[in-house]
């Protein structure tokens, strides 16, 4: 069979070759955008059309629809809010398919939403303005309880370094943390956590984890955002909340 294909290509390249020694070609970058005029080359219109219908085919696919208005705010952000639950349930799907194991925690940084979310239909595209960043995946880390702690008590210990959280619960008095509880209870230094979050954050992003010994136990291929699409395709209606898991004193 290989030997098969190699001749046929190789047959190929030397039709090809002929053709392209016979005839001379020349080319030139043709940018699509307001500078485009359709009436110029018809080769290029048809592509050009091709193109804008798979993109707004694509893009303009409603996924889900948002009951209210979804915020990106600080320390607690109602579409933070959802977004971390959805890395929460994957994370721990991930995890129990690993070992059986559950997921403790999730945290994303609020640096990598980048638009809220008005009430109404929710689109493909709208949610690639919201996560843009094609490159970000989901991780399961492990994370001893006294590294844990370093990272709510001396990383995000100032209130403005808060970051959206599932499953923890954080309390600031005069701007700093007071406590912090994983699945309503405190951490306990010995125990090891196991944390969803994404490569961003894993590789010293927002200085999350700087000096925190992790370990590293799963990395996604898909991006985070694919994963996300899909939760809100399956959720169909998304309605945004706050809780406890910020309280500010």
């Amino acid at each position: 069979m290989k030997k098969t294909l190699t001749i046929i290509l190789l047959g190929l390249t030397v039709l090809f070759s002929g053709s392209v020694a016979a005839q001379k070609h020349q080319s030139q970058l043709i940018p699509l955008d307001k500078s485009f005029d359709p009436t110029e080359d018809s080769h290029i219109t048809r592509y050009h059309d091709s193109v804008r219908l798979l993109y707004n085919l694509y893009f303009n696919d409603v996924v889900a629809q948002a009951l209210n208005d979804l915020g990106n705010e600080a320390p607690q952000g109602t579409l933070a809010n959802i977004l971390t639950a959805a890395l929460f349930q994957y994370g721990d799907a991930l995890s129990h398919n690993l070992d059986g194991h559950p997921l403790d925690l999730a945290m994303l940084n609020f640096g990598g939403i980048r638009e809220p979310i008005t009430a109404g239909p929710i689109t493909i595209g709208k949610l690639f303005s919201v996560l843009p960043f094609d490159n970000n995946t989901i991780v399961v880390i492990e994370i001893k309880g006294s590294e844990l702690r370093k990272m709510f008590f001396n990383n995000l210990r100032k209130l403005e370094n808060v970051q959206p959280i599932q499953n923890a619960q954080i309390v600031y008095t005069n701007g700093a943390v007071e406590s912090v509880t994983v699945g309503g209870k405190p951490i306990e230094d010995n125990r090891t956590y196991r944390m969803a979050t994404i490569n961003f954050i894993e590789n010293g992003g927002d200085k999350i984890l700087e000096n925190v010994e992790t370990k590293n136990l799963i990395t996604e291929t898909e991006p985070f955002r694919k994963r996300i699409i899909d939760f809100f395709s399956n959720e169909e209606k998304l309605r945004g909340t706050k809780d406890n898991r910020v309280t500010i004193k």
